[in-house]
């Protein structure tokens, strides 16, 4: 979220210094600390976390201030998770693995204010294949990361993937659905311009089934950063997520299929 919020203060920026007939005194503080939820439920065995935190102004430290006391618990029909507070703003439990199938409802009350998302875990879906494809770009040689996975036919799949290059996370969000590929093979070059990658690199991957609504929250957000996988920028504005409560961030619900690969 952070890099979200650091751009639109960026568009703003460049409009203010693109005019040549006045000067415009911005007032980037002004804008009131909103309170921000992330947290998620995958497949597998994993302590499930929520990071609650509230945003900054422009010309604050970029680290945002986590949020304590708060009240947090993931349901499904079943007993709720409770989760407790294990550092200022992330509140942990014990470790659970989610089902396909089944909606789970992330419950926080903070500041005397409920905040609720439900998110349902698709089923899961698995990497064919990862290839590495080299393009001529302006001189020079450039190594890209494709995917390959067969889409299953007759319903509606949502994807988004995870890149590290030697440890470095990319930045760039990769979001897709299967509106034009239902059924098939498909290949997703996954673009990126954080790391020129090179032989001897260490690529790991992670492909998530997510649902509509997280799809829509990523995708939303790749085209404000105008990233490769969603390169035609929009007017910065918050991506629309699952709660039910005006609040920034997402709770999603998804399966994991992980991958390493080493660059020949």
């Amino acid at each position: 979220m952070k890099a979200f919020y650091r751009l639109a203060a960026f568009f703003i920026v460049v409009i203010a210094f693109s005019s040549c007939e006045k000067v415009i005194d911005l007032n980037l503080k002004a804008a009131a600390p909103q309170l921000v939820i992330e947290g998620s439920i995958i497949n597998i065995a994993q302590v499930p976390t929520v990071r609650i935190s509230r945003s900054v102004g422009f010309d604050e430290p970029s680290s945002f201030p986590g949020v304590s006391g708060a009240t947090v618990r993931i349901t499904t029909g079943t007993s709720p998770i409770l989760l407790t507070e294990s550092s200022p703003g992330v509140y942990q439990g014990q470790p659970v693995v989610g089902r396909p199938g089944r909606t789970y409802t992330l419950q926080v009350d903070v500041d005397g204010q409920t905040y609720k998302a439900s998110s349902t875990m698709p089923n899961q879906i698995f990497i064919d294949s990862v290839g590495i494809e080299e393009v001529g770009f302006r001189g020079k040689i450039e190594k890209n990361v494709i995917v390959y996975y067969a889409d299953p036919p007759n319903e509606k799949n949502q994807y988004r993937f995870i890149m590290s290059i030697n440890g470095k996370l990319i930045t760039q969000v990769f979001a897709r659905n299967d509106e034009f590929n239902d059924g098939r093979t498909v290949r997703v070059p996954l673009y990126q311009d954080d790391v020129d990658i090179k032989t001897g690199d260490k690529i790991d991957l992670e492909m998530q089934c997510i649902d509509e609504r997280i799809y829509t929250y990523w995708f939303t957000f790749s085209k404000q950063s105008g990233n490769a996988m969603g390169n035609a920028s929009v007017a910065p504005t918050n991506p629309p997520n699952n709660f039910d409560t005006p609040v920034l961030g997402y709770f999603s619900a998804h399966t994991v299929n992980r991958r390493t690969v080493m660059v020949k």
